[in-house]
């Protein structure tokens, strides 16, 4: 059974961040603890505040878990500079080869998760130290810092997110215009060699909250249980897949 740190921010209605990682890797067989960074207030529709942990605080929750062996760890919500420094001097500090890093800065409901300053610093210390980096269209519009009125292949923002440092990059296109739904997976040891996920839209689909928590926390998963990361990525879309039509009762 893979051992997992989940460090993000918690959503007291479980419909995203560690409530619903924990969920994922409890369904898939993975054990977890759980770093907590933020506590927020919202709900599916409605985004009412996020109280940020203190360093300290963050700095300790880790500090009684480093005796402990993990697998690998996901990282979600990181609210402040504080949280940015703490997480990764502790990644660097223990060595950790499996990192899968959400670069969170906006809920579904409409909150900030992020500070701007904490998602600049991000870019600088933590993307450099991780397996695979996650955003989503407008998160790696963010990391690019690209305009509006620019636009850029799916391809292409994913490799541009590579140059960050990080091993390989999942670019989300999950709320791209038209019936289909299309991911982009770049790894910089194989930067010929792009995986393309294309999918059907499920209706609804992207009404349902936490799916990139859960997406990430299923990579990390496979990845922990030795999968190679290509494949552990097609894994856990699969994973996701499954979950969201079972949501929004499918067939």
């Amino acid at each position: 059974m893979p051992k997992i740190l989940l460090i993000g921010g918690s959503d007291g209605s479980c419909g995203a961040g560690l409530f619903a990682d924990y969920q994922t890797l409890n369904d898939l067989g993975s054990s977890a603890n759980v770093v907590i960074t933020s506590v927020t207030s919202q709900t599916d529709e409605l985004f009412v505040e996020s109280h940020t942990i203190p360093q300290r605080c963050i700095e300790s929750q880790i500090d009684v878990g480093l005796a402990k062996n993990y697998d690998a760890i996901k990282i979600g919500m990181l609210p402040c500079l504080g949280a940015v420094k703490t997480v990764s001097e502790y990644v660097v500090g223990v060595g950790m080869k499996k990192v899968v890093l959400d670069p969170v800065f906006q809920s579904s409901s409409g909150g900030s998760l992020c500070s701007i300053e904490a998602f600049e610093e991000m870019k600088n210390m933590l993307f450099g130290k991780v397996d695979l980096l996650t955003p989503n269209l407008v998160e790696a519009r963010l990391i690019l810092g690209l305009k509006n009125e620019v636009q850029m292949e799916l391809e292409e923002m994913a490799l541009r997110c590579l140059e960050f440092g990080s091993k390989a990059v999942l670019l989300k296109g999950g709320h791209l215009d038209g019936n289909f739904c299309m991911d982009v997976f770049v790894e910089r040891d194989n930067p010929n060699s792009t995986l393309v996920f294309k999918r059907s839209k499920l209706s609804e689909g992207t009404s349902v909250r936490g799916t990139g928590c859960r997406l990430a926390s299923a990579i990390t998963h496979f990845y922990a249980q030795g999968r190679e990361l290509r494949v552990a990525v097609n894994q856990g879309i699969e994973f996701l897949q499954n979950y969201l039509k079972k949501k929004l009762e499918v067939s």
